[in-house]
């Protein structure tokens, strides 16, 4: 019997106060794996909505030499108003093939999608001048 008291004795002043210890110590692995985790999805999540809109912007605009800007430039119509509606063509080209989830991410990562999106027409526009 005096076993079994020393041994409720040692469970009382040992273990219950390392279980304590090591619940604290596992609590915080779980939040710096989660973090780890959310970091991870966020990179992934960055990089394919990144991809996603780079690879729109570059083949809409492509798209819109083909069908348009090229036929007008052969023709010598294509002024001032026909690189207005080129860019919109493109512009609403990008926004009708990017999802809602896209948008909105890439709205909250880059701050203004659309001024973004404009900038990066223009570059691609001049990248295939040349």
């Amino acid at each position: 019997m005096d076993w079994m008291n020393l041994l409720y004795d040692i469970f009382d002043l040992c273990v219950v106060p390392l279980m304590g210890v090591l619940t604290f110590y596992l609590v915080q692995y779980i939040k710096a794996k989660g973090k780890e985790i959310s970091t991870n999805v966020d990179s992934e999540t960055a990089s394919k909505y990144i991809l996603m809109l780079t690879t729109t912007i570059s083949d809409c605009v492509v798209a819109t030499n083909q069908t348009f800007v090229d036929t007008l430039k052969a023709a010598g119509k294509f002024d001032k108003e026909a690189q207005d509606q080129a860019f919109q063509m493109t512009y609403n080209a990008v926004m009708d093939i990017l999802t809602e989830d896209a948008k909105e991410y890439l709205n909250n990562f880059y701050g203004d999608l659309s001024l973004y999106l404009s900038k990066r027409i223009e570059a691609e526009v001049v990248a295939n001048k040349k």
